[in-house]
């Protein structure tokens, strides 16, 4: 696995993803006040102030400087108004694997910035990282992620039962995988 080096902002000219900075943190948390972020997102809840001041100020820039993951800001590329998260960690070195996830403000979703935003994380990762399998665990109920995975280029490889524990219940857990 390639690491090294400042951490890239990406883009396609509609979407940037780019590294998370400390003043985003108060968006993050308005955000991730949504109910389908904390129902579908590995967020905490209640998401606090603090949890989103954490997450871009300790957790994202640490993942990079430990190289194992990459946790990026999605932004508009012309007015640079942030829209989502996206994100992956190594969950296998040997083997090239890592886990990606996403999420996206409500007044962004349905707008096709968070398949772009995947796009330009899963070649990038692919590229210049050398992961060879990227995979995604996507709550089997939430339809609306499954589609954007597979519009994104990623293959259901099958449903796990019972896989995840969240709020106060077992939850059945979709993989998916894109391989390079």
């Amino acid at each position: 696995m390639r690491w090294g080096g400042d951490q890239p902002t990406l883009g396609d000219g509609v979407v940037e993803v780019r590294p998370w900075r400390g003043d985003d943190a108060q968006w993050v948390w308005g955000a991730c006040q949504d109910p389908d972020i904390q129902r579908w997102a590995n967020v905490p809840v209640p998401y606090e102030l603090t949890d989103a001041e954490t997450f871009v100020g300790v957790y994202a820039p640490s993942k990079w400087q430990n190289e194992d993951g990459a946790h990026f800001a999605v932004v508009d590329a012309t007015t640079g108004d942030l829209l989502g998260c996206v994100g992956m960690d190594i969950v296998d070195t040997r083997s090239a694997v890592a886990e990606a996830g996403y999420w996206t403000s409500l007044p962004a979703r349905g707008t096709g910035v968070t398949t772009r935003a995947l796009h330009l994380l899963s070649d990038w990762a692919a590229e210049s990282v050398g992961v060879v399998r990227l995979e995604l665990l996507i709550e089997a109920e939430n339809s609306r992620s499954r589609a954007l995975a597979e519009r994104a280029g990623f293959h259901c490889e099958g449903v796990m039962v019972k896989r995840s524990w969240r709020a106060g219940a077992h939850r059945d857990v979709a993989l998916y995988a894109r391989t390079n």
